[in-house]
């Protein structure tokens, strides 16, 4: 936090395939969404993104443990990505209770847990601090919401497509 803080943290951008990192992410926090079904939907034709992938697969872990402890063990937790226009939208949702609307951009203060006190696993309040630090140094945004169809969080994560990776569709003159 201390670097980010300081804009002393510099990501390590790289084209990456964003399946390969969810993969990543998922195989690490496997032992904390045991019992919880996972449903991923990545269309095959989202464009790689420039990220760095050390830092982004622990913004999806934060993500993911958060989802599994604010959720009941049975539930459902699930990661969609989708393009519009120029921008890839990642989204890890959950069916727990939700995020009591007066703390929905509290969330990502330092050291803010919004409802941890009856959680056994309850962290430091740092998680979605660092979450949002680390996707706004790569030039992202994150957003965390409830879910309008039926109860949990959801959190986006959005991204732009980089140049490189656009078809140009362009006639050359």
């Amino acid at each position: 936090m201390t670097r980010l803080e300081a804009g002393t943290l510099k990501p390590r951008s790289e084209l990456v395939d964003l399946a390969d990192v969810v993969g990543s992410a998922l195989r690490r926090v496997h032992a904390l969404l045991l019992g919880h079904e996972v449903q991923i939907t990545i269309p095959r034709d989202v464009p790689m993104i420039r990220l760095d992938p050390v830092l982004f697969e622990q913004v999806l872990f934060n993500l993911l443990d958060n989802a599994a402890k604010y959720s009941d063990p049975e539930s459902r937790i699930t990661i969609a990505a989708h393009q519009t226009g120029n921008t890839i939208a990642l989204s890890v949702s959950d069916e727990g209770d939700g995020i009591p609307e007066a703390d929905v951009e509290r969330i990502f203060d330092k050291f803010y847990r919004a409802g941890a006190e009856d959680r056994q696993r309850a962290g430091t309040g740092l998680g979605l601090a660092i979450c949002r630090g680390f996707v706004e140094a790569m030039g992202g945004t994150i957003a965390a919401a409830n879910r309008e169809n039926r109860k949990g969080a959801r959190f986006t994560i959005t991204l732009p497509v980089p140049a490189e990776t656009t078809m140009n569709t362009e006639t050359p003159v």
